[in-house]
């Protein structure tokens, strides 16, 4: 009995030892995977842009969208850049693969498209949101030659079109609204491609999508080497400005739409470009720029004050034209001293301004243009590009 009870002991014993090998080996195999996946794994920085990430996995590119900290909206999402007839590195499940370089997209607005033609891909463009919604004269061209076609956007987007034209990468804007269309695009088997650089913090970080777009085509280092050229140019101008010392006069931004206070321009972006040029923006308390509603009321009463009035109505290229649509403006201090500068100075042939495009491409001479409006003492023998006063 006594040999019986012993013998089963070490069967048990055994037994569990056996499973506790196995157990073992299952974690130190898991262990050796993560640690080959991870050995590939370097992190890429990113100097001012934050809704975005970059990580090399070998040859391959992981992407992440970051939804803002504390914003009241914002998505995550993942990518997995393959090259072409490069494997699919494991772990990532939840990311939507994608094999690079894309050769067709579609986009939504004109700095997406103003981005991929700085990378010399704007033949890659097969579709857009509207034809007004950009000036490029070449993707004019091409809807002239019925080679480029409306794709709608937001919730009005065109699913049959979009599947008809089957993008490798559809790029759509998104910010966590009910107007996101890319879990519908998913669902109809089109893979979107998210860009949330309009709910950036600087103007620098706006322009650093350009290596997610480069990242896309597998031109991460042209994408790098154009905005870190960029970069600098303005990091000078900013530290000119810093350096003086004085006032920083107010500013305010935008008009009146249906008798609600338009801030289209207040993104928290320009916010920072307003501040890097030497000026105070004074519309908004908020430092949570989403196109927070403005009264009437309360901005007619900022602009008795404010210095200056920055990008007014989009088109408006006289002064009489902003104060037939109210007439109230004509108590604004900066209409009375005659400050109030619009970005249409440059405009494409079709009407639309090449700020929104070229412009932003530029984030340096943007500041110029600014620091020459609030400081011309600063840059003497300056002459704005895309800023221009209205008379």
């Amino acid at each position: 009995m006594t040999i019986m009870l012993l013998t089963a002991s070490v069967l048990v014993l055994s037994a569990f030892s056996l499973l506790g090998g196995c157990r073992q080996e299952q974690d130190a195999g898991r262990m050796r995977q993560k640690t080959a996946v991870e050995r590939d794994a370097r992190d890429v920085p990113l100097r001012y842009a934050r809704r975005f990430t970059l990580t090399k996995l070998g040859r391959s590119t992981l992407i992440g969208i970051r939804k803002p900290e504390g914003a009241k909206r914002g998505v995550f999402f993942r990518y997995l850049l393959v090259p072409k007839g490069e494997k699919v590195p494991q772990g990532y499940s939840d990311a939507l693969v994608v094999r690079t370089p894309v050769r067709k997209v579609t986009g939504t607005q004109g700095l997406q498209i103003a981005m991929l033609d700085q990378l010399g891909e704007i033949g890659s463009i097969v579709g857009i949101s509207r034809k007004a919604g950009t000036g490029n004269p070449l993707i004019q061209e091409r809807f002239a030659e019925g080679r480029m076609q409306e794709t709608g956007m937001s919730s009005n987007m065109n699913m049959e079109v979009m599947v008809n034209l089957h993008p490798d990468i559809a790029f759509v804007n998104a910010s966590g609204s009910v107007n996101d269309v890319h879990e519908k695009l998913l669902a109809m088997g089109v893979k979107p491609g998210l860009v949330c650089m309009h709910i950036e913090e600087e103007p620098l970080g706006v322009l650093e999508w350009i290596r997610f777009f480069g990242a896309f085509y597998g031109k991460d280092a042209e994408a790098e080497a154009f905005f870190n050229q960029a970069a600098e140019r303005y990091e000078k101008v900013a530290a000119l400005v810093r350096a003086k010392k004085g006032r920083r006069p107010g500013v305010m931004v935008g008009h009146s739409v249906r008798g609600i206070w338009s801030t289209h321009g207040s993104s928290a972006w320009f916010v920072r470009l307003l501040h890097d040029a030497g000026s105070r923006y004074v519309l908004e308390d908020s430092t949570e720029y989403e196109e927070n509603p403005v009264s009437l009321e309360k901005a007619l009463h900022v602009g008795t004050t404010a210095e200056y009035w920055i990008n007014p109505r989009y088109d408006a290229q006289r002064m009489e034209e902003l104060l037939g649509d109210d007439p109230r403006y004509r108590y604004f201090r900066s209409v009375r001293t005659g400050r109030v500068y619009n970005n249409n100075a440059l405009v494409f042939s079709n009407g639309r301004s090449q700020f929104w495009e070229n412009g932003m491409m530029e984030p340096d001479i943007v500041l110029r243009d600014l620091v020459k409006v609030f400081h011309p003492e600063l840059l003497p023998d300056y002459r704005p590009k895309y800023y221009h006063p209205l008379r």
